[in-house]
């Protein structure tokens, strides 16, 4: 805590003291925590998340867009995998890299705003003791890319409206248009800027500047926009149901319960900031807040906060979905903490460890589970979010052995009803083989559903059906099957901790399961 100590004292606070808060120091600490973070990856604790294996594959086939997302995050996949591999870890090395180059920007946008370099140090620092921030760290979704093409949207857009200058602008507009390729969630900035330009900087809307960034943005969304066009709006129709609109209401109590899921996932997701709810007239933490910039990020980070209030209201919201719009946030935040001298506190002092310390055994259960599996019970599998990360590669792995020995080493196709079985099956299977998603109505649309089937070309082979409940207790699916079609069934337990996590039900099929209309329903890969 001395660190903190030094930056918190307000009369030494300008004062140069022996250490050193420069770029080498901050490059250095964001370059140590990047290798363990890739030694943790190679170490092979964790599998990736069934969402990771899935923009890999898109990677395979690339396009101007896909089902859920825009395609930035396949091309990053695919330039990568084309230099190191496909493996576990060079998928998570873009995470770390983009995680380190939103701590480095995160210092550079402090040190430009408050003149700083030891506020800089200390905020960019402190984000690692943020579970979202290691999060978007961690794991290679398109949370991480968003996040940090939001942080570079709030900082070239608040320089635009102070200097009125067209190189911001541009600036905005491109990281706006870049980021519409990583995540729709960018669409978020759109209507905020006109209406906190029109209630703070009016005259600017009169002027060409900001015009300017949103056609920029406008020019780098076309060809996503082209795309749904020609696949029938079925990201627009994704994005729709996410967001609630066209839901019939629902009871009055499932709202309140989504509300509460909700308000509770955020709160977990920001637990180091609890103690600013006990101590914040105290420390006049507020007083820290209303400058220009820190007023504008309260306001969008209201804005967004209240979007997804409304649509809690309607649907389940994902505790991860606000992550994107946090990082700056977390800079007003920082910024407030440490000027206002709270870590000075004895009991903050020790809420701070203890929530790193909780985090940190959070993050490094896999290496637990490996190295001291008792000490790994102090968190049980039930609720370990790592339990769901395990052991894809020892499935993989069993089907390669027992299905070749029942196939006799010729062909067979593996199919699956969940889109995250069949990604994770094709990345983790030998050789990389192609896999499908079963349609059937009992699911919703996902991106094997635009790629299609070659039933022509497969429908006499042998099926692998890869399930997570048995075929008798799964109606929809069970009436596409004739049962004189199953060789051969068995089932494959997931262990974590000694518990069981899951169990994948396989079922070896002599042909294709017959869908009605199937002429329709299978297309052309």
């Amino acid at each position: 805590m001395f660190l903190f100590k030094q930056i918190t004292n307000d009369n030494k606070f300008n004062q140069s003291i022996t250490l050193n808060y420069g770029w080498k120091q901050i490059v250095l600490l964001y370059i140590v925590v990047s290798a363990l973070r890739i030694l943790f990856a190679v170490s092979g604790g964790i599998d990736l998340d069934p969402e990771e294996s899935q923009y890999w594959l898109w990677s395979k086939h690339l396009d101007w867009s896909y089902y859920s997302k825009p395609p930035l995050i396949a091309y990053i996949n695919g330039f990568t995998s084309s230099i190191f591999g496909s493996y576990t870890w060079t998928v998570k090395l873009n995470a770390v890299i983009i995680g380190s180059i939103i701590g480095l920007t995160t210092y550079y946008i402090v040190e430009q705003l408050y003149r700083s370099k030891k506020m800089a140090f200390f905020v960019s620092s402190g984000l690692l003791i943020l579970p979202a921030y290691h999060y978007i760290s961690m794991f290679f979704t398109t949370d991480v890319l968003v996040s940090f093409f939001w942080l570079l949207t709030c900082y070239f857009f608040w320089m635009a409206t102070q200097k009125n200058s067209l190189t911001f602008w541009i600036l905005t507009g491109l990281s706006i248009g870049i980021g519409f390729l990583a995540k729709y969630s960018l669409l978020f900035f759109i209507p905020f800027s006109f209406i906190y330009l029109l209630f703070k900087r009016k005259e600017l809307l009169k002027q060409q500047g900001y015009y300017i960034s949103i056609l920029i943005a406008t020019i780098f969304f076309t060809p996503v926009l082209i795309w749904n066009i020609n696949h029938d709006m079925v990201g627009v129709f994704h994005i729709s149901n996410l967001s609630g609109i066209g839901r019939k209401f629902i009871s009055l109590n499932k709202s309140i319960i989504y509300l509460l899921e909700f308000f509770g996932g955020q709160l977990l997701l920001n637990l180091p900031f609890l103690f600013l709810f006990f101590y914040w007239k105290k420390y006049k933490i507020g007083s820290y807040l209303k400058g220009g910039f820190e007023q504008f990020i309260i306001f969008l980070i209201t804005f967004v906060f209240i979007t997804f209030t409304c649509i809690s209201l309607i649907k389940r919201v994902q505790i991860n979905w606000l992550i994107f719009s946090y990082i700056p946030f977390y800079i007003i935040l920082l910024k407030a903490i440490l000027k206002s001298g709270i870590l000075l506190n004895k009991v903050v002092k020790k809420y701070i460890a203890f929530s790193s310390i909780l985090l940190l055994l959070l993050l490094l259960q896999p290496v637990f589970e490996t190295f001291t599996p008792h000490f790994s019970k102090l968190i049980p599998a039930k609720i370990d979010p790592f339990g769901k990360l395990v052991d894809w590669k020892g499935l993989a792995n069993f089907v390669d052995v027992e299905i070749n020995n029942k196939c006799d080493g010729k062909d067979y196709i593996i199919l699956s009803d969940k889109y995250q079985i069949a990604s994770q099956l094709t990345f983790y299977s030998t050789g990389h083989p192609k896999t499908y998603c079963l349609p059937y109505s009992g699911r919703r649309m996902n991106q094997f559903d635009i790629w299609g089937i070659p039933y022509t070309e497969i429908k006499e082979k042998q099926v692998v059906l890869i399930k997570t409940s048995p075929l008798e207790f799964d109606a929809d699916i069970n009436s596409l099957i004739e049962q004189s079609s199953i060789i051969y069934s068995t089932k494959y337990n997931i262990l974590y901790k000694e518990k069981l996590v899951k169990s994948y039900y396989i079922y070896l099929l002599n042909k294709m399961p017959q869908l009605s209309n199937s002429t329709e329903i299978f297309t052309s890969f």
